[in-house]
């Protein structure tokens, strides 16, 4: 239906934490999508892992000539709530916006890390539990070197991933 220069970029708006599912049924419709993900460092099962998020929760883009396409088979797709409007009307999204989106992504390499050195933890599990630390390293996969302080003194102690949170 689209191709990516010959229409506007609009807004849709996605059900809850079903973007990919909108985004795969608006693809087998022959529609030019886009869906901005970034790679962010999360822990399951005690382990970390990188995981591909959604840069905006809830939203994705897609590519339509106003003239020329049926912007009816949209609304009923698996996945998408509504197309985003104002006053009723849907206005499009400048290409600078959604270039400048893919531009950024493409240079950034490598997602946040889930702790940085120096950042505030705390113990969430173990004879440590509740206690505020400093995040000193990663020690392989699944530990972290944290820094303690206890009686006065800074000790350096070795704890699994899982059992450490950030503190805002």
């Amino acid at each position: 239906m689209s191709e990516t220069g010959s229409g506007s970029w609009y807004l849709i708006q996605c059900k809850p934490r079903q973007e990919t599912r909108a985004l795969e049924n608006l693809r087998n419709q022959s529609f030019t999508c886009y869906a901005p993900m970034h790679p962010v460092e999360k822990i399951r099962h005690g382990k970390r892992v990188t995981l591909d998020e959604p840069l905006f929760p809830g939203y994705l883009f897609i590519n339509l000539c106003e003239f020329t396409e049926s912007w009816h088979p949209i609304r009923s797709t698996r996945g998408v709530l509504r197309m985003v409007t104002f006053a009723n009307k849907t206005l499009p999204v400048a290409v600078s916006i959604v270039e400048g989106i893919k531009l950024r992504l493409s240079t950034c390499d490598k997602g946040k890390s889930l702790f940085a050195h120096g950042d505030a933890v705390a113990v969430t599990e173990g004879p440590f539990r509740d206690l505020e630390a400093i995040f000193s390293s990663l020690e392989g996969e699944e530990r972290a070197i944290i820094l303690l302080n206890l009686m006065h003194r800074q000790h350096e102690l070795r704890i699994p991933l899982k059992a450490l949170r950030a503190i805002a």
